[in-house]
């Protein structure tokens, strides 16, 4: 099976969707997984690539740029050997388990990668370990930690084979071919992309957080209840305070903003971690005769993960006391 050349309009438009929705994937996955150990393989395996000469050049002065250099023309060597197959290969390697590890030269290719991944590996390992001692202590123990580091770790390890091998092989590729500037397009691309999902990301009124931290948020307030629900009714207070001078950070659709929530995010830093905090949310309801005001944690099917309401002073977490469609509204609010 040949791979199409690198000539070809329709090779090259593939690599362009591919590198056009690449940071979009990632932005995706961020929202799942913390992925900063993988992006910064990513991004230290395309510099590498894309300055093969200068690592030439370097290779005798710095032994760790050695190593890059001696890894980036073992690449050469094989692909001069065996030249890259379909991009559309690549692009689905992670579903094409075990066909790489059952067929010899398929082997052999990814034994090339093993040492990137490897290498992605052990900074995931090493930021789950960290993670550890300063995200899940005090409070959340082992048994909490393990089902989300396993999660984790298969998680990023598709992340790597999806995106760090097709753009490792489009680079190659195009080295090969000497399309220059067709490599260069698609980096540009990529950029522009990148600066979209950045835009975009900044407009939001909700910060990104990973689903990671939201779980977290859930294990803690199950493993403590009665302290998680103590200092959420203080967030409530503080924030119910600064409704009147905050009027123009309250949404139509009933969602908190500006001081109110920053005041609440304070408070929950008594009992929730630095990334946790920023999980919750404020709604309020108000009527002629009713004002509610809940803080909230978005869950699924319409149903707060984590919520308190207060209304007249009084904190409670009774769904019956709540307006009818408060959930409905909370999670159309979280969603925008």
């Amino acid at each position: 099976m040949s791979a199409p050349r690198p000539s070809s309009n329709f090779d090259f438009a593939l690599r362009l969707v591919f590198f056009a929705l690449a940071p979009f994937l990632v932005g995706w996955m961020a929202l799942l997984l913390p992925i900063t150990p993988t992006l910064v393989q990513l991004a230290i395996t395309v510099v590498a690539f894309l300055g093969a000469e200068a690592l030439d050049a370097w290779s005798s002065r710095f032994r760790v740029v050695g190593i890059f250099a001696n890894r980036q023309r073992k690449f050469s060597e094989f692909y001069t050997q065996f030249p890259p197959r379909p991009f559309l290969y690549y692009v689905f390697y992670p579903l094409l388990f075990p066909y790489w590890l059952t067929m010899p030269i398929a082997r052999r290719e990814f034994a090339l990668f093993k040492g990137f991944t490897l290498g992605s590996v052990a900074l995931l390992v090493a930021s789950q370990a960290y993670s550890y001692f300063t995200d899940f202590q005090p409070g959340l123990g082992l048994r909490a930690f393990s089902a989300m580091a396993v999660f984790a770790f298969f998680g990023e390890l598709i992340v790597v084979l999806a995106l760090l091998i097709p753009m490792v092989t489009t680079v190659v590729t195009y080295h090969q071919a000497r399309s220059r500037k067709r490599l260069w397009a698609l980096l540009v691309v990529g950029l522009v992309s990148v600066g979209v999902l950045s835009v975009r990301t900044y407009l939001r009124r909700d910060p990104v957080i990973s689903l990671a931290a939201r779980k977290r948020v859930q294990l803690r307030t199950d493993a403590a209840k009665p302290r998680a629900q103590e200092v959420q009714a203080r967030a409530l207070r503080e924030a119910f305070a600064a409704l009147p001078s905050a009027r123009d950070d309250i949404d139509e659709d009933g969602k908190v903003l500006g001081r109110p929530l920053e005041l609440a995010h304070e408070v929950l830093l008594d009992f929730y971690k630095k990334d946790e905090a920023p999980v919750f949310d404020l709604w309020l309801s108000r009527t002629k005769k009713r004002r509610v005001l809940v803080l909230y944690v978005e869950g699924a099917r319409n149903r707060a993960a984590v919520w308190l309401a207060l209304e007249h002073g009084k904190a409670h977490h009774d769904p019956r006391e709540l307006p009818s469609g408060a959930f409905t509204a909370m999670k159309e609010a979280a969603d925008f």
